[in-house]
């Protein structure tokens, strides 16, 4: 018996040994699939991967050309979003499986010049290398007199320096008068999702523990990725679909590129362990939720799955499916008003639940500047307990 539990404990360590390895030798900077098969059973040559992404700069001219004449894609979008959404889709369909390629594709969505004015901005350190960003309406003195608070989880494939996430939650601190912060953690592949996990969960102890912060004006947001991360959260803090195919063609999601940072984000666990996928997880107890899905999404089936999972679950939640919108529409805020709109239905939803009757009174708000803990509060773990 002894002899086979030493047996299989050495199997974990080889696997483990094996993934880590595996790993460290796939370059951030270069493709990790060339000449091997992704999910759609495509395989790329040396030379055809070279060939896509010399040839990349020609495909999006081409696609910036053939919005001025080809028919819109859906009825209600403009040239802009179309454009946007193209751009993606000859993105995600002609760059090697690189991290970082990723990441500069989704911060070119939006450019900084469409980020809202008006806007403050101010990082945190919390020390650890953990960081953490604030964003807050310019009408306020300091974060803590916002009626309502945010913590908001991105992807790993984003961070918060990202044009397109500075830009989405700017203009949820203005359209909700929120303060919202956004945490710089320890990404996937380059580190394992549990220490993903572990700056999140920190990053969450110290954010409850700041001034004017309580349940009553607390909420979590997320997107894409970022949604397992919050589910284990507030799991923790408590105790494929038909649309594939039907949207494929609309949505700039590519499934070769989700399924690569999907594998690099469950490391040693199966795709279908609850840590890793959120439908799976066990909903009981959570706060209310709040859904934003287009209707040309990819996932919108299995988004759709989750929120009747929550409602079985006996929590309120209100399913927001936007017409002719697709993945993270609201992005692409400033090229369309439907975006637009998205976020504010958002901020209606946390100044639903939110409503920022415990707002901090002008004397304590006054007295926090005074100490001067804006920016310069260092994160000390709780204690142990026993």
């Amino acid at each position: 018996m002894e002899d086979n539990q030493t047996a299989q404990e050495m199997n974990q360590e080889d696997a483990a040994a094996a993934w880590r390895a595996a790993r460290t030798q796939k370059s951030c900077l270069h493709s990790g699939k060339v000449g091997q098969k992704d999910s759609d059973g495509e395989k790329w040559t040396t030379l055809e991967a070279t060939w896509r992404v010399g040839t990349l700069p020609f495909r999006l001219a081409h696609n910036k050309l053939a919005t001025n004449w080809k028919g819109r894609t859906r009825s209600t979008w403009n040239g802009r979003l179309e454009q946007a959404v193209a751009s993606l889709k000859t993105y995600g369909n002609n760059t090697p499986h690189s991290v970082s390629m990723i990441r500069m594709i989704l911060d070119s969505v939006i450019t900084s010049s469409c980020i809202p004015e008006g806007v403050n901005r101010i990082s945190q350190d919390l020390g650890g290398c953990l960081k953490v960003w604030w964003f807050f309406p310019e009408t306020l003195r300091h974060q803590a007199e916002a009626e309502r608070f945010i913590f908001y989880v991105h992807g790993p494939t984003a961070s918060p320096s990202s044009s397109a996430h500075r830009d989405l939650v700017s203009r949820i601190a203005l359209d909700a008068h929120a303060a919202v912060v956004l945490v710089d953690y320890r990404r996937t592949p380059e580190n394992t999702r549990e220490e993903s996990q572990e700056d999140i969960n920190k990053a969450f102890r110290w954010f409850i523990e700041q001034p004017g912060v309580c349940p009553a004006n607390l909420l979590v947001a997320c997107d894409g990725l970022g949604a397992s991360l919050a589910i284990n959260l507030l799991y923790l803090a408590e105790s494929s679909g038909s649309s594939w195919e039907k949207f494929s063609s609309v949505d700039w999601v590519s499934k070769r590129i989700q399924s690569f940072v999907a594998a690099d984000y469950a490391g040693l666990l199966p795709l279908t362990d609850p840590l890793v996928s959120a439908t799976l997880a066990d909903f009981k107890g959570f706060p209310p939720v709040y859904i934003s899905v287009g209707q040309c999404e990819v996932y919108h089936d299995q988004i759709v799955a989750l929120s009747e999972k929550m409602r079985n679950a006996e929590l309120i939640v209100e399913l927001d499916e936007a017409q002719d919108m697709v993945h993270c529409y609201q992005f692409f805020s400033s090229l369309h008003s439907a975006c637009a709109a998205g976020i504010l239905r958002i901020a209606a939803f946390a100044r639903k639940f939110a409503p920022g009757h415990l707002r901090l009174s002008t004397e304590q708000v006054d007295a926090i500047i005074a100490q001067g803990q804006a920016g310069s509060d260092v994160f000390k773990p709780p204690p142990a307990e026993g």
